[in-house]
């Protein structure tokens, strides 16, 4: 390689060959490493011949130029290549070919798409793009403002229209769905309480039959903290009494009399 070409620049496959600063740039995302004169001139011949071994010999008198070096210095060279492209992710750039020389492949060289350019490189485009349309943009000003016109008035058409809610209306209405409901439990289960010598009952507002008073006295304890007692029938004989012990209900109907339940 002579000189001129050695202080000028160079595009093999999908690298550029900087040698005057001494770079090899990945053209595809701009990624780029440095290296020393002689590294730089072994990419550079090893790539233009791509697919081809180049023997050491021929390496270390093409690319130190008249100095003396030996095998060692191809190898640190080789070395320092390899951990330089590794680190813009490029591994397997320079194979090694057993005891004759080096060879890059040709399809090292061909952008397979796996380093796209970086978001920054694509964000500089788009201004660039933005920036070329701006003038068309500026010369059409009354367009714009008619489609904005029109966005504005169809964004209002979508919003929702809300109601105008009284507030005493509202309270009414709860206080009416509440009272409902108070009434209905008490029809539909218990209407009222009693006691039957001082013990709390919750009955249907019938007088309770002697029968059934009697099983509340006989049954009565200490942890019994309410009655409850009420036909499924009108006929007495059908009468359930139940007894609240600690949270819990306790059926005591089996020990009223029903047979004598009429007789208060």
């Amino acid at each position: 390689m002579n000189d001129e070409v050695n202080d000028g620049c160079k595009r093999i496959g999908r690298f550029d060959v900087d040698f005057a600063r001494r770079t090899i740039t990945r053209i595809s995302d701009g990624a780029f490493i440095k290296a020393s004169r002689s590294e730089t001139l072994i990419f550079t011949l090893l790539a233009e011949s791509a697919n081809k071994t180049i023997y050491r010999e021929v390496l270390l008198a093409d690319c130190w130029q008249g100095k003396i070096v030996t095998n060692n210095s191809l190898t640190v060279a080789i070395k320092n290549l390899r951990t330089a492209f590794s680190k813009i992710g490029e591994h397997k750039i320079i194979t090694t070919e057993p005891k004759l020389g080096y060879c890059i492949r040709q399809l090292a060289l061909i952008d397979d798409g796996s380093h796209p350019p970086k978001c920054n490189e694509i964000s500089n485009e788009s201004n660039s793009i933005d920036k070329s349309i701006r003038p068309l943009i500026e010369e059409q000003p009354f367009v714009i403002q008619e489609k904005k016109e029109t966005l504005t008035y169809s964004k209002k058409e979508k919003t929702p229209r809300l109601c105008n809610i009284n507030i005493f209306e509202i309270i009414v209405g709860i206080t009416f769905f509440f009272a409902t409901l108070t009434i209905c439990y008490r029809f539909l289960f218990f209407i009222d309480t009693t006691s039957v010598e001082g013990l709390p009952v919750i009955y249907n507002g019938v007088d309770l039959p002697k029968p059934v008073q009697n099983s509340i006295l006989d049954n009565d304890n200490s942890s019994i903290s309410q009655w409850y007692a009420f036909p499924l029938d009108k006929s007495c004989n059908y009468y359930q009494l139940f007894g609240v012990s600690n949270g819990h209900f306790i059926n005591y109907s089996s020990t009223i009399k029903q047979e004598i339940c009429s007789v208060k």
